[in-house]
């Protein structure tokens, strides 16, 4: 009987949680159907894996010898079907793409999507919201056709360059009725009494610390009263009177009630960026590149 990769994955998935239970959990089998993966396996190679005289599973020694070869096989097989995945791609008209949220509430997003959707021969979108670093991480991996991410960014290497898409003040979202007077811009330094309400902690800083260091800058450390994954969930906190926050201008376009948003005289600014990789050459690419170049009005790419 030929070792397959079904072989490898049940190998690995008991030797890294030693419980054949949890094992068949994470691949999605049954008990018996993870057992018989292993013992196949053992039989093919003529020696135990597994000291299963113990409560818990462990590794005899052929089985730790055998380890980083599991993992060296597993990883060269999911390699493989990226690189083929990427190759496919690049006589399709398929883009995938990853965003992240506050990304989906500018217009220009909209607009790049909606002129994509439109060009002849079709070009087959398939987008899903992911960090900025879960982005970087599978443009480099070629999970990824592109992504959308603000500023502040994670580093980029030679590998991934960016193009500008937009740039947008961020705005003090308050409760109405601590708003103050309609139309008058306010400082930060304004609200340094107030609790705020914050964005998760991100690796690659994100909005979060773009506030952090807006809110130093105006000489106090913001008093963190929750953190929020998403803006519309920070702006239904504010609504309920929890805090302030700062949030791109576009989340105004939400407008969910009790909200009001104030500009700031001496506000930050975040910028929406298109990711790529700069050997990526496939038609649909070329497509999204002249398309975001046009809505833009960039003549070249960063």
């Amino acid at each position: 009987m030929p070792v397959e990769l079904r072989h490898w994955r049940a190998f690995l998935a008991a030797a890294e949680l030693q419980h054949f239970g949890r094992a068949a959990e994470r691949l999605g089998i049954s008990q018996p159907a993870l057992s018989q993966l292993v013992q196949a396996l053992e039989t093919q190679l003529g020696a135990p894996l597994f000291d299963r005289t113990r409560r818990r599973v462990e590794l005899t020694s052929t089985g730790a010898a055998l380890l980083p070869e599991a993992r060296a096989t597993l990883e060269q097989a999911r390699r493989a079907e990226q690189i083929g995945s990427a190759a496919g791609r690049q006589d399709s008209r398929m883009l995938t793409g990853g965003y992240v949220g506050s990304a989906a509430l500018h217009p220009v997003f909209g607009a790049l999507m909606r002129e994509l959707a439109a060009i002849r021969p079709a070009v087959t979108l398939q987008l899903d919201q992911r960090p900025a670093v879960q982005q970087l991480r599978e443009l480099r991996e070629h999970v990824l056709d592109f992504g959308i991410a603000r500023s502040p960014l994670p580093g980029l290497d030679t590998e991934i360059a960016g193009l500008v898409l937009a740039r947008e003040p961020m705005v003090l979202a308050v409760d109405e009725a601590s708003a103050g007077p309609a139309g008058v811009a306010c400082r930060l330094a304004d609200v340094a009494d107030r609790p705020f309400i914050q964005y998760l902690h991100q690796s690659s800083g994100g909005l979060r610390l773009l506030t952090t260091e807006a809110c130093r800058a105006a000489g106090f450390e913001p008093r963190v009263a929750q953190t929020v994954p998403q803006i519309a969930t920070m702006l239904c906190l504010v609504a309920a009177g929890l805090g302030v926050a700062l949030v791109p201008q576009t989340a105004s376009r939400l407008a969910l009630p009790g909200v009001t948003y104030r500009r700031l005289s001496e506000g930050p600014t975040t910028e929406l960026h298109l990711l790529y990789r700069r050997s990526d050459t496939a038609p649909a690419f070329r497509a999204l590149v002249a398309t975001a170049r046009r809505l833009t009005d960039k003549t070249s790419l960063s």
